[in-house]
């Protein structure tokens, strides 16, 4: 979904093959971008993902977007605009609060030898004693290493949050990932974010960085498309 004025038409950027026609159906001011579906339910497929993300992008060049989930359907362009007047404050508050704004994501990993090794070779204290159990001194050389991954962690975050409208971070996914963060930024503090994110890893080899976006903004919003349901506001969810 999008606010604005002028007249939006995409073209065939839509699910299936040919792909769908992507339109406006207009409530006032709040736009609601949609083609047809192919059917009630979408499959999940690489196909349809792919194509539901590439319409996203082509949005967002021009647009502040209120992402919706990809699979949800309604029947009618008729229920789209009964959508559109029931929660029309809600999503309006929404995309005001979104204005301007992008979302960028940022995975960090490790190799967690790598980080002990290194860390044993600039601390002799973190070495095997004399005597000491080599299940003593793998426990004590984890804990340090969780500790310092786990400050560095949070001062990167520290460093990226004078950038960012919100931070959002969900859990790491595997052995290897420390970080797995979102954050909402301004689209002209893009570059100086991006800027930051590069000096962080130049200064350090203990760490490979997964920089990625822009993006809509998913990961600060949570529209529930039923006619009772409204969005929360974007600071809500894991967000500070």
């Amino acid at each position: 979904m999008v606010r604005t004025e002028g007249p939006l038409d995409f073209g065939p950027i839509g699910l299936g093959m040919p792909p769908a026609h992507v339109h406006a159906v207009r409530e006032g001011a709040l736009v609601a971008l949609v083609s047809s579906a192919p059917a009630r339910v979408v499959d999940p497929t690489r196909a349809n993902l792919l194509a539901h993300q590439r319409a996203a992008e082509v949005m967002l060049r021009e647009h502040t977007l209120l992402p919706v989930a990809f699979g949800t359907v309604l029947g009618s362009e008729a229920e789209v605009r009964r959508l559109l007047r029931s929660a029309q404050d809600a999503l309006t508050r929404t995309l005001v609060a979104l204005e301007g704004k992008v979302e960028l994501g940022l995975k960090v990993l490790y190799h967690r030898e790598h980080l002990a090794r290194r860390m044993e070779f600039e601390d002799a204290g973190l070495r095997r004693r004399e005597n000491e159990l080599e299940t003593e001194h793998e426990r004590r050389l984890g804990q340090a290493v969780e500790l310092r991954a786990s400050l560095d962690m949070a001062a990167m975050l520290e460093g990226l949050h004078p950038l960012a409208s919100a931070t959002c971070t969900d859990a790491p996914v595997g052995e290897r990932m420390l970080l797995n963060a979102a954050f909402l930024v301004a689209r002209d503090a893009v570059p100086a974010f991006e800027a930051r994110v590069r000096m962080l890893a130049a200064r350090s080899d203990l760490y490979a960085f997964r920089f990625t976006g822009p993006w809509a903004p998913y990961s600060f919003v949570d529209v529930r498309l039923g006619l009772d349901d409204s969005p929360e506001p974007p600071d809500s969810r894991r967000a500070r």
